[in-house]
């Protein structure tokens, strides 16, 4: 089947888009590696591209980032059949046209390979049921709980290092599902176990353990870690996953002064992130143009810039205004404004 449809977390998104890249032991050529954006191309454009013969390889990848995003939310038709049941089918005019990719799919060249990557959807999106008969579909979930402490062993050990039990828990309590981050975490944490391992007299065969004590010992980078991750969680109207992560800070990093400006940068990387996108800037400049040092944090801003209109960033620039001039002058204690904003800002869903 030409084409596939992965949405869910970003960093599993991510692994599976780059396994199918290297299927058949090889990828693509740039000159048949198109990277397109689902607020941006439209179906003629998209279908022109598909139905082109690879240049000078055996394939063209086409990948289209959050199209289904953009269609979330539009009305399914409401309208009844003569037996009063409800249609299952989503309107023609609530795609925009999209409907008609799903006919045009088997129509591809095989040596097509059309991938639709898209971060968490609902799953009665239109498109996604419009498309699901004629595509892979893979739902990617980050894990929990027990699923996510044999997540983290077995990145520690694809690291070349072992992890304890309690460096386990240790880790999965200061950052809690977010994948991104314990992956970065686990990189440094196997450096450093491997390090102490080395420095040791007796030289043993077996990986470098972490133990508790060095996930304790990178307090600082794990505490940063929590507050982006609590900043995400506080964007994409998680409130009680926000202020777990914000609990769990040790007590020296919960200033709310310092946590106010991580929400503020945020803020400001998601608005320029979907300005830069609206004038259709390549996604290769995005990170010079957003002025971050990593693609990483270019790609999370360009992520959470689709999932929110401009009203809502005006929104929350305004509520988060309001929390400091609260804190300035004296209004409220820093901790309850923190708290509060939180709550609004957190359970205010993006849209």
């Amino acid at each position: 089947m030409p084409a596939h449809i992965i949405y869910g977390d970003s960093f599993l998104v991510g692994q599976a888009l780059r396994q199918l890249e290297s299927a058949g032991g090889e990828t693509p050529l740039d000159s048949n590696r198109h990277v397109l954006h689902g607020n941006q191309v439209r179906l003629p454009e998209l279908l022109g591209i598909c139905q082109a013969l690879p240049f000078l390889d055996s394939r063209r990848l086409v990948v289209v980032e959050g199209l289904l995003a953009t269609l979330e939310g539009r009305a399914v038709r409401a309208g009844r059949t003569a037996r009063g049941r409800r249609s299952e089918a989503p309107a023609a005019e609530s795609l925009g046209g999209w409907e008609a990719l799903a006919p045009a799919i088997p129509q591809m060249p095989e040596t097509t390979l059309l991938v639709l990557v898209d971060g968490p959807v609902a799953e009665g999106n239109p498109l996604l049921r419009v498309l699901r008969p004629v595509t892979q579909v893979q739902h990617l979930t980050a894990p929990a709980g027990e699923p996510l402490a044999r997540w983290i062993k077995s990145s520690a050990q694809q690291k070349g290092a072992s992890i304890s039990p309690a460096a386990i828990r240790c880790l999965a309590d200061l950052v809690g599902s977010d994948l991104w981050t314990l992956d970065r975490e686990l990189e440094k944490l196997s450096l450093y176990a491997g390090g102490r391992a080395s420095s040791g007299k007796a030289v043993s065969s077996a990986p470098a353990q972490i133990e508790e004590a060095d996930v304790r010992e990178q307090v600082a980078s794990v505490r940063e870690a929590s507050i982006f991750a609590a900043v995400d969680a506080i964007l994409e109207g998680k409130p009680a996953v926000a202020l777990r992560l914000l609990q769990q800070l040790p007590q020296g990093g919960r200033d709310p002064v310092y946590i106010l400006a991580m929400v503020e940068r945020q803020l400001r990387l998601l608005a320029l992130a979907r300005h830069l996108a609206e004038q259709r800037v390549p996604q290769a400049e995005m990170t010079t143009r957003l002025g971050v040092a990593s693609q990483f944090v270019a790609t999370k801003a360009l992520e959470q810039a689709r999932r929110h209109s401009w009203p809502d960033i005006t929104w929350r620039f305004q509520r988060l205004l309001e929390a400091d001039l609260a804190i300035k002058t004296g209004r409220q204690e820093p901790d309850l404004a923190l708290e509060l904003l939180v709550a609004d800002l957190a359970g205010q869903a993006p849209g």
